[in-house]
């Protein structure tokens, strides 16, 4: 009689994982799985985190990135199964107020009712906090690899019901992942339709390649646009992000950020960017909008691989007012350095969606699934409407 698996260990800390994970971890070419990335989720955590994986042996050879397909290819132990990985954060009512993140605001922002926060939190966000992508590796026979998740899944919900956890949640799954899902609904998991995230995978190899792509009266706009911002006395420039421009631009985003009725915590957003600078070396860049010779408007840049990942922005509202400084920063400035620099896509994450639709991003559908660990979560779930 076969005895059932033991549970997966987890851990609070990134060197403490086993070799097989590390390899795995390693081989992934997603910027919010990757080991720089966390490295910068441990130095901003203000708990720390939690990673589980599920692992036969260290004999697996190849590797999927989940919360999307998982394409692995090799042994992945023993019994066949493979091996998986998630990292896992802890938001509470004291947490940084942001309706992205935080489980009970973000099913709020969604309009899914009033969830009280003592109902849900603590809840873990299985897969990454950062909005667009919860991210899952695996490796091994695919055939495997729902069982696999499902046991993953589980492993995570006794961890985090362990530390008083009320929830585990992913709240950006590629709705494509029937593997995931199936892990979540066996558990007893509820789903909810999450923000779309978008992607610009860039035609040909140059501006004018972009251009050319775009329908007629579309191209004309995105030439207009260029020669008002150049009228304007607007520039742009991107150069690696430093410890000096940290003053300057977290006002403008903590500014953006209040526009929209947002809050988040001004020592929390400095620290990431803080973290960006001690983790991400050149990777972390800043594109910068000028007007007349001040600054008035950024964007954090992340490279990973070939893809340009568009993280925070904040502009000045003032300053900028009647000239498209936004759009030339993210469709024009950011696109032409990626063209320049060998990147094959944008990523730019949730929100603004009929924009990026325009602008010929791709649109890629995400689901959230929140699985309840008490009684109170699951009676909120429960009333969701």
């Amino acid at each position: 009689m076969t005895s059932p698996p033991a549970p997966a260990p987890s851990a609070e800390a990134l060197d403490a994982l086993p070799a097989s994970v590390q390899t795995l971890i390693g081989g992934t070419g997603h910027l919010y799985a990757s080991r720089d990335w966390l490295r910068v989720e441990e130095q901003v955590a203000t708990e720390p985190p939690l990673y589980a994986w599920v692992d036969g042996d260290s004999a697996g050879d190849g590797h999927g990135d989940g919360a999307g397909a998982g394409t692995g290819a090799g042994r992945g132990g023993a019994d066949g199964d493979g091996t998986a990985f998630a990292a896992a954060y802890r938001f509470d009512a004291d947490s940084n107020p942001w309706p992205y993140a935080r489980l009970d605001l973000f099913l709020r922002q969604l309009g899914l009712g009033e969830v009280e926060a003592d109902a849900v939190l603590p809840a873990y966000l299985l897969g990454g906090r950062r909005p667009g992508h919860s991210r899952v590796l695996t490796t091994g026979r695919p055939a495997a690899r729902a069982a696999l998740l499902t046991r993953l899944v589980g492993h995570a919900a006794e961890a985090a019901a362990a530390r008083g956890a009320a929830s585990l949640a992913a709240l950006y799954c590629d709705r494509s992942d029937d593997d995931l899902a199936a892990a979540f609904a066996a558990h007893g998991g509820v789903r909810v339709d999450s923000y779309t995230s978008f992607v610009l995978d860039l035609p040909g190899s140059s501006w004018d390649d972009r251009l050319a792509s775009l329908p007629r009266k579309r191209r004309q706009n995105e030439i207009h646009d260029s020669r008002k911002l150049a009228e304007s006395g607007v520039h742009y420039s991107i150069a690696p992000l430093t410890h000096a421009d940290i003053d300057w631009i977290v006002p403008l985003e903590l500014d953006l950020y209040s526009k929209y009725g947002n809050d988040y915590l001004v020592d929390e957003a400095r620290a990431l960017h803080r973290a960006y600078l001690d983790r991400l070396g050149p990777d972390a860049l800043l594109l910068r909008a000028e007007r007349d010779g001040a600054p008035v408007g950024f964007v954090s840049l992340v490279r990973k691989g070939a893809t340009l990942y568009l993280r925070q922005a904040g502009f000045d509202q003032e300053a900028c007012a009647g000239t498209p400084v936004y759009f030339g920063a993210v469709f024009h400035a950011a696109v032409q350095w990626a063209y320049a620099h060998g990147i094959t896509s944008v990523d730019y994450s949730i929100s603004a969606d009929e924009v990026k639709l325009r602008r010929g991003c791709r649109a890629l559908e995400r689901d959230a699934w929140i699985l309840p660990l008490s009684q109170g979560a699951r009676d909120a779930l429960r009333a969701l409407r």
